[in-house]
């Protein structure tokens, strides 16, 4: 199977935050070949033990992706829905964390079924004069049309309250850009895959260790019980990047790019340890891989809740454009870029002590 195709398989498994089961139970299956062990934890991280002689190291991803909470159904059958995240503003938003799904194919993840639909809002020819002077949108005027003909045919279907939905779009390649949902961070758990018949492990110079987090979309949920699940003592969390080669973008702000390798991360809303980010800078140097260096803003990796639980931690991207939304896109040579770095930094020294 190609990389591409092994994207696609992931990002295409819906697992929204709470409900990354599908996703991790496939991670586990492809795993276990390669591993010495694999097992899921009680929150519902998984991990496998690979191994190798040196210090215990974690490659860490995350099986959650950008989802929505339904919060209400309504007499005709309407489902209308809130953030699955962290509310930011009060209200969904065309241009900001979670972008407004209006338009996009929807799924609803209920307890037993996937149920297709679509997000929609009111539009065109029936709008009063006060509704299309409404430019800010409340999560009520939004909905998905699941077309049920009243409640009880939505609950008869399978459909609750509290159940998650996703936007569902297919994972498309154009030329060398893959383009679709889930990128974050389904881009880690095909890495991870593609890394395990690659490697050689009598030049590994870690115990390496696997993983994939749940929640993590939510505020670093699962990452904080993962040193308690493997102990650790250096971790790098793997999730897309940001990629400012878009319109608009400051490159003062946003200086990295599409194809133009992976990024290491110095600081974002956390910060980062600096003894592993020096290893992985000379490892990329001494592999001659190309490797683009980073300090964001608002945003945030699974290594900054390691590094609060004793962990040294780092965060390695692979930049993406048109983050946590449904046509998120990334390139070609920087997922293989981003998988020969993985191999150069465990073949390598680790770091140094103080």
């Amino acid at each position: 199977m190609s990389l591409f195709e092994t994207l696609k398989m992931y990002c295409e498994i819906p697992g929204p935050g709470s409900r990354e089961e599908r996703v991790h139970t496939r991670a586990l299956e492809r795993w276990q070949p390669h591993a010495r062990e694999a097992w899921r934890s009680a929150v519902g991280n998984v991990f496998a033990h690979i191994g190798g002689d040196g210090p215990k190291l974690l490659l860490l991803g995350h099986g959650d992706e950008i989802g929505f909470a339904l919060k209400y159904i309504a007499e005709d059958g309407f489902l209308y829905f809130t953030t699955g995240q962290r509310e930011l503003r009060g209200h969904p938003e065309w241009r900001g964390m979670y972008a407004s799904p209006i338009g996009q194919p929807a799924l609803i993840v209920g307890r037993d079924v996937l149920v297709e639909g679509v997000f929609a809002s009111l539009t065109g020819h029936i709008l009063t004069p006060t509704q299309r002077d409404q430019h800010t949108l409340g999560w009520n005027d939004l909905f998905v049309d699941a077309f049920f003909r009243s409640r009880e045919e939505a609950q008869d279907a399978g459909v609750h309250i509290g159940d998650r939905i996703i936007w569902n779009p297919p994972t498309r390649a154009f030329g060398k850009f893959y383009s679709g949902k889930a990128m974050d961070n389904r881009v880690s758990l095909a890495l991870l895959e593609a890394l395990l018949p690659r490697l050689e492990p009598s030049r590994l110079r870690y115990d390496l260790y696997i993983g994939s987090s749940v929640m993590e979309e939510g505020g670093l949920y699962g990452a904080h019980s993962v040193q308690s699940e493997v102990a650790c003592e250096y971790a790098i969390a793997i999730d897309t990047g940001l990629s400012g080669d878009a319109p608009g973008v400051d490159p003062r702000d946003v200086p990295t790019r599409l194809g133009g390798g992976p990024t290491l991360i110095h600081k974002d809303l956390y910060g980062y340890s600096f003894r592993l980010n020096n290893a992985i800078r000379d490892a990329a140097t001494a592999a001659g891989l190309p490797l683009q260096h980073t300090v964001h803003g608002f945003y945030g990796t699974d290594s900054g809740a390691l590094l609060q639980k004793g962990v040294a931690a780092s965060a390695i991207g692979v930049p993406t454009r048109y983050t946590h939304s449904p046509f998120e896109t990334l390139h070609a040579d920087d997922l293989e870029a981003t998988l020969e770095l993985l191999l150069a930094i465990l073949y390598a020294q680790p770091p140094a002590g103080f």
